[in-house]
């Protein structure tokens, strides 16, 4: 488990408020509206969109110099993390060092009663400290 990392993006979700945009939402990574602007296909990513934890994790640039980032699907613009050659679930556990486990307990909309707000941001932060304390007294 990459505990400073994990500390990082806990500091990034103790920090969202409603009314942040994007909103958080953690039943998706992440949207992206495509619209036509002109000849121009344009992707907009900063407004009105919503993203679970790990979408506003690539979408804040704090783990860009670290290597997760996104991919943006062409046909819905739906966001998928990337990090190194991994997507999706792959990426995430590779980049935070978790096995399938934690991460769905950490991060999986199905783990959580709240999945929309600051409710379910605390929520995802609680889960967080909670692995680091416990993998921390068992070192």
């Amino acid at each position: 488990m990459n505990r400073e990392r994990l500390t990082r993006l806990a500091v990034l979700l103790e920090d969202y408020r409603d009314g942040n945009s994007p909103r958080l939402d953690l039943q998706g990574w992440g949207k992206s509206k495509i619209q036509r602007g002109g000849f121009l296909w344009l992707g907009e990513r900063s407004c009105n969109t919503a993203a679970c934890a790990i979408g506003l994790a690539c979408g804040s640039g704090i783990f860009a110099e670290d290597g997760l980032s996104w991919e943006v699907g062409k046909e819905h613009g739906e966001l998928t993390p990337t990090f190194r050659d991994l997507e999706g679930w792959s990426a995430v556990k590779s980049f935070f060092d978790l096995d399938q486990a934690q991460a769905v307990r950490l991060f999986a909309e199905h783990s959580y009663e709240v999945t929309e707000g600051e409710a379910s941001a605390k929520a995802v932060v609680t889960r967080i400290r909670q692995l680091i304390a416990g993998l921390q007294e068992s070192a």
